[in-house]
């Protein structure tokens, strides 16, 4: 995946096909995004 920024200084990710599915995930799933204490990204879907 690679870092992208809108017009207005935004920046977003795009997440890849199969993990989305993989996921069960579909467009308007709410994700939770943390940072973990070793600083990476964690994903999850908010319930």
């Amino acid at each position: 995946m690679k870092i992208q920024k809108t017009n207005k200084g935004q920046y977003y990710l795009t997440l890849p096909r199969a993990l989305v599915e993989a996921k069960g995930w579909d467009k308007g799933t709410k994700v939770k995004i943390r940072l973990t204490e070793k600083g990476n990204l964690e994903l999850e879907e908010e319930k």
